[in-house]
């Protein structure tokens, strides 16, 4: 169950924390990312605590911003169902306070670090959202673009990114090539398979790109 929030014990460097947790014991790490409005009763809540309780049982730590929402929703099905949990929550931004489900508290100074930190994940997902997932997962595409080969892999879970990846394939420059780069899931329980897929197929991704 959730309880009181411990204090944070990673190194201070938010990279090499997340860069150190596929070798400390805990398994790989997927980075989630999603709304902090959509609360619970929304049925997108509710599937992203699926999608959490799935991600912790094939195996995997998650790591989320580490606020309510959706981050919630994703936490507490991932500690639910025993896995290791991680939370991001930003110093300064003192009207949010991180989620009760996180099992490790890891601060850092702005969102860039935060971003940084998703970005030594071994996979990312990304749930519905606003303009900051939307942001967030921009940044992990066009990484994944620039370099495939060593950029976490991008699972885009939900009919709202199905429909944005084909407004971007028509008005954006990008190819097909870059619209292949994501694996789009609608049904929660398909993640975990998905992200294990785009782990094992990384390296067939294609040469570094601009």
């Amino acid at each position: 169950m959730g309880g009181s929030i411990p204090p944070g014990r990673g190194s201070g460097d938010p990279v090499a924390d997340a860069a150190a947790v596929s070798t400390d014991g805990q398994g790989r790490l997927v980075g989630v990312m999603g709304s902090a409005r959509i609360q619970p009763g929304d049925p997108r809540y509710d599937d992203a605590m699926l999608v959490g309780r799935e991600i912790a049982a094939a195996g995997f730590a998650v790591m989320t911003g580490g606020y309510g929402g959706l981050m919630e929703a994703v936490s507490r099905g991932a500690a639910e169902a025993g896995g290791t949990v991680i939370g991001l929550p930003v110093r300064g931004w003192g009207s949010l306070a991180p989620n009760p489900w996180i099992g490790e508290v890891r601060w850092v100074d702005s969102y860039f670090d935060r971003l940084t930190a998703f970005a030594a994940c071994d996979a990312i997902v990304a749930l519905d959202g606003g303009l900051g997932t939307l942001g967030e997962a921009a940044v992990a595409w066009a990484n994944l673009q620039t370099d495939p080969g060593t950029n976490p892999p991008l699972v885009l879970f939900g009919r709202a990114w199905r429909r944005l990846h084909a407004v971007i394939g028509e008005l954006l420059v990008v190819d097909e090539r870059d619209l292949d780069l994501v694996r789009l899931v609608d049904r929660p329980e398909a993640v975990s398979g998905a992200i294990v897929e785009a782990i094992a197929g990384r390296q067939a991704l294609g040469e570094p790109r601009g």
